[in-house]
């Protein structure tokens, strides 16, 4: 698996959030992305997963030498983000089992995940019943042990405590070999502790006219 940007550039209006973002992305690797507020990390993330279409350039995914159309993207990536939300009337385990059947997890079950997670005391709950702590570890639990090419994460660590954040550390670094990560981080000690490559700074992509 590769994915290729190739001058990406995304416009607003008559305001370019950024523009002439170019990499590679390779298996086995920890990218992260990085810059202010506003800078675009998100929305760069979104085209990466095929859901916003950039003004400017081409993203090219390519699994054994063949490129795939931007309609099948989404079965090799998972992806964690605050503006992707989990279905809040479903029960912990509900919402396991529900994306079990869209996207299966690498070697763990439902009930062993809602253990190491330590929402198995809670699995007849809502998720809105849930803390945002508990919620977030559901999310990223999901995310992080699919079986999926890509792994796309948009601040991680948001609403986890030290335990959790190294609880995410070990997940992440256990399984990077077997895809492409790209992490988006506003907390860059905490979430990209495992990163293997030069971070792309987004921010000096930013085009002001």
């Amino acid at each position: 698996m590769r994915i290729a940007l190739n001058d990406i550039g995304k416009q607003y209006g008559a305001h370019w959030i950024f523009q002439h973002v170019a990499a590679d992305f390779y298996p086995g690797h920890i990218y992260p992305i990085i810059g202010n507020n506003g800078s675009g990390k998100s929305t760069l993330l979104q085209i990466i997963s095929g859901f916003v279409t950039p003004n400017q350039g081409q993203v090219r995914m390519v699994l054994d030498d063949q490129e795939l159309v931007v309609e099948e993207w989404y079965k090799h990536i998972s992806i964690a983000a605050p503006y992707l939300h989990l279905f809040e009337e479903f029960t912990v385990e509900e919402s396991i089992l529900l994306h079990q059947k869209l996207k299966p997890l690498h070697d763990t079950h439902a009930e062993d995940l809602m253990d190491e997670i330590d929402l198995l005391k809670h699995r007849k709950k809502t998720l809105k019943q849930l803390s945002s702590g508990m919620r977030q570890r559901l999310k990223l639990a999901l995310a992080m042990k699919s079986e999926s090419a890509i792994l796309l994460l948009d601040e991680p660590c948001s609403n986890l405590d030290k335990h959790w954040i190294s609880w995410y550390n070990e997940v992440l670094k256990n399984s990077m070999m077997e895809r492409i990560t790209i992490i988006c981080s506003n907390s860059q000690e905490e979430e990209l502790a495992n990163a293997t490559d030069e971070a792309l700074d987004i921010s000096a992509t930013r085009f002001r006219g």
